[in-house]
């Protein structure tokens, strides 16, 4: 099992997280902004240093899609919510092939734990995927070209 670790090519990743925040509070404004990462580390450090924006875990599981990360909290939902619980995450973003099957029970149980819960990957691009995540409360799907589907509307809207 080769795996992935989630920030490989930091060595430092004390100067790394201190890098992005320093960058944020000089430059983000009044911007919304969440932080997430693939790196469950990177996660906690971004939290403890700062409790101005909430840090959200991203979760790809176990997936024929892509390679492993070595860090098994990154491979099952219930430890990676288990992990962002314990270490007072805001959230998950989960990949959405975990959300093929079950989805609704899933997020619900997510939701009850506290967690805030996002969307991401191929599937996503999908509107009737969308929807279903939507109808299932998720609080963001993230998602490519997010202007063709705001293009597309406006086009119907002027239509009508």
């Amino acid at each position: 099992d080769v795996g992935l670790d989630a920030v490989p090519f930091h060595s430092d990743k004390n100067t790394y997280v201190d890098t992005i925040l320093t960058d944020l509070f000089e430059h983000c404004g009044s911007r919304k902004i969440i932080l997430c990462s693939f790196c469950p580390t990177t996660c906690v450090m971004l939290r403890n240093k700062q409790d101005r924006w909430p840090v959200v875990l991203i979760v790809q599981g176990s997936t024929d899609t892509y390679v492993d990360y070595t860090d098994t909290r990154l491979q099952d939902l219930q430890l990676s919510a288990n992990f962002a619980l314990s270490e007072n995450l805001h959230g998950l973003s989960i990949f959405s092939g975990l959300l093929l099957e079950e989805a609704e029970s899933k997020i619900a149980e997510l939701q009850k734990l506290g967690l805030s819960t996002f969307v991401w990957g191929y599937h996503a691009s999908d509107a009737k995927f969308r929807q279903k995540m939507r109808d299932c409360n998720v609080h963001g799907v993230i998602y490519d070209k997010i202007y063709e589907e705001k293009l597309e509307k406006r086009k119907v809207d002027e239509v009508l």
